[in-house]
């Protein structure tokens, strides 16, 4: 609305403006002994009212021109409260933490305390933690599928993924103060996410190592409390009182949507990701090797523990800020069809004023006086254009509702000004105007990172191409005499 507010200013600024110049040129001339029923006064008067009056005009058509704007925010809001909604129950953007050792061990804590006869004793507490230990390394390669979910009119990107990986165990315990025992028989494998309701299926969980007693089933929840790791599944394993390193292999089915993230918790860290939407926006840590194109893309991640500020095993109850460093990749839409409509009303006021620009040029040329009855039509087909793109764009492709949207004012409009200035030749020339404007808004649409230039350079061809037209006008006024 302040832009409502903003025009209203503007609108009393140009009205005072106006009928001062007007007092100022009947003024003048009646000073100096002019007529003012001259036909130079009467041309120079008409004109320059009727200049004043379009560009009143043109102010006013911001009100209707926010209006829409402000049509267009709200749908777009619902657009993306629909599309997280489908994000909660299909599956929201995925984080990958793991596979992680959890290793619980329970150590001493010695206080003193004195008893009511002065006599000072030792008290010992047994205390619980676990340590988390990280992969030596960690490989993992995952395959994305899109697809859209529907809900009404809203489409919602969502995609299902296929992750393999490898992981290595290999480690050496720090020392730990007051150790009491260290429950190799208990320890878990430890595999987070974000969600486990998108979970389609663990096809492969497999440990492999020497002194391993045989694998118990996959069990949901982690029983840790750190970011990153505290949804998710685990596997209980049962080690070696002398642990010997191990391998883990593993195959998950996941749903998601918008995004997919790794965390490199490996000291060293690979990730190859594969997908057949072309349009991703990396973040966090930037893949080293990349390959786009129209039918998708891949990306390679090859990261160091160096990279990050934890170590590789960690006691659970000081946590560690695992999500720090991330491979992250949204699955980017460049431009939904509302951005594209909020883009094409930043054009409607210019394109507006062009029109009222030309009319007043055929006023000029032709001799023919156009009513603002007549300036008012032509500004609202023009602005009626974008709220029938808006309303055909979430039905139609944004190609097709724009191509629908845009047949109106071209083809009313010049019937309408041919039929006013009884001049087929000026529908003709308005005709050719509206088009070559909405071809080349459409591709000021289509070309997202050349938007602003060719938006500039529009500027500076309708600048350059008024002062050709007018170049010759004063005189034609002249001639009047």
């Amino acid at each position: 609305m302040i832009e409502f507010f903003a025009g209203i200013v503007i609108l009393v600024i140009l009205a005072v403006f106006g009928f001062g110049a007007f007092a100022l040129i009947k003024s003048g001339v009646s000073r100096f002994g002019g007529n003012i029923e001259s036909p130079v006064i009467k041309a120079k008067s008409s004109l320059f009212l009727k200049g004043v009056l379009a560009a009143i005009l043109c102010v006013l058509i911001i009100a209707p021109l926010t209006l829409v704007q402000d049509m267009a925010w709200e749908r777009e809001s619902l657009y993306r409260d629909v599309v997280n909604e489908i994000g909660e129950s299909w599956g929201s953007e995925q984080l990958l933490a793991g596979p992680v050792l959890a290793l619980p061990y329970s150590y001493v804590v010695t206080t003193e305390e004195t008893n009511d006869d002065g006599e000072r004793k030792e008290r010992r507490t047994v205390m619980q933690d676990e340590l988390i230990i990280l992969p030596k390394t960690l490989d993992i390669n995952a395959q994305l599928n899109h697809d859209f979910r529907d809900r009404g009119i809203y489409h919602s990107l969502v995609y299902q993924s296929t992750i393999e990986g490898h992981a290595r165990f290999d480690f050496e315990l720090p020392t730990i103060n007051n150790v009491e025992h260290i429950y190799y028989n208990s320890a878990r494998l430890v595999f987070g996410l974000s969600a486990n309701k998108a979970i389609d299926g663990v096809d492969l969980f497999e440990v492999t190592g020497e002194g391993l007693e045989p694998q118990a089933n996959l069990m949901s929840g982690t029983g840790v409390t750190t970011e990153a790791l505290r949804r998710g599944f685990h596997r209980p394993v049962a080690l070696a009182d002398n642990p010997a390193p191990f391998t883990l292999d593993f195959k998950i089915r996941l749903r998601g949507s918008q995004g997919i993230g790794f965390l490199p918790l490996g000291e060293i860290s690979t990730f190859n990701l594969t997908t057949d939407w072309p349009h991703p926006s990396f973040s966090g840590m930037l893949p080293t090797e990349r390959n786009i194109s129209d039918s998708g893309f891949s990306a390679t991640w090859e990261i160091s523990h160096l990279s990050r500020n934890y170590p590789q095993i960690f006691k659970e109850t000081r946590g560690a800020n695992l999500v720090e460093a991330q491979a992250h990749t949204q699955l980017f839409e460049p431009v939904t069809h509302y951005g594209k409509v909020e883009r094409s009303l930043k054009y409607g006021l210019l394109f507006v004023a062009l029109t009222f620009i030309v009319l007043l040029m055929f006023e000029l040329s032709q001799g023919r006086s156009l009513s603002m009855l007549q300036y008012v039509m032509v500004g609202a087909a023009m602005t009626l254009f974008y709220l029938v793109l808006l309303a055909l764009s979430e039905h139609l492709g944004f190609t097709m509702a724009y191509v629908a949207a845009a047949i109106m004012p071209i083809l009313s409009i010049p019937a309408y000004v041919g039929s006013a200035t009884g001049s087929r030749r000026a529908g003709l020339l308005m005709f050719s105007m509206l088009l070559g404007l909405y071809i080349l808004l459409y591709s000021i649409l289509r070309l997202e990172d050349y938007a602003l230039l060719m938006g500039s350079g529009l500027l500076v061809a309708v600048l350059l191409t008024l002062m050709f037209l007018t170049r010759k006008q004063a005189n034609k006024v002249d001639d009047v005499q």
